[in-house]
């Protein structure tokens, strides 16, 4: 039997499955009996998913998929922060590199939207006209 769970599945007779049956052999074997599955996003898209497993029971509690929900959605978040940080370090990190190149921050501003100051314009010394 399989159920949905917002963006998710719930699997909770794996002898009976039908669309994975290499996996859900194998599964069967190594003593998996429930398993839940739900994917992670934020307002970018899908971070990836987290798979849950239980080799204990062939049921899963009402409320399980409620908190899995809950607890991806803070895994999500968690994630979203950590992607967020590294390109802000690697931000940072191409901002010191162009300055130690003598390399103007507005050139590198430009060059994070995909410009350059020749395509906007903007050569050796030219200023903006308002």
């Amino acid at each position: 039997m399989q159920a949905l769970v917002g963006d998710g599945v719930v699997i909770v007779d794996h002898a009976t499955e039908q669309r994975w049956p290499a996996y859900m052999a194998r599964a069967l074997e190594t003593g998996l009996r429930a398993q839940m599955g739900l994917q992670q996003y934020n307002h970018e898209g899908v971070l990836g998913s987290l798979n849950l497993y239980s080799t204990e029971s062939e049921t899963i509690d009402e409320a399980a998929p409620l908190i899995a929900e809950l607890f991806a959605a803070h895994a999500a978040i968690a994630l979203g922060h950590v992607r967020e940080v590294g390109q802000l370090r690697d931000a940072l990190s191409t901002r010191q590199s162009h300055r130690a190149g003598n390399t103007k921050p507005r050139d590198v501003a430009l060059e994070l939207v995909g410009q350059t100051p020749r395509s906007t314009g903007l050569e050796a010394g030219a200023r903006p006209v308002n």
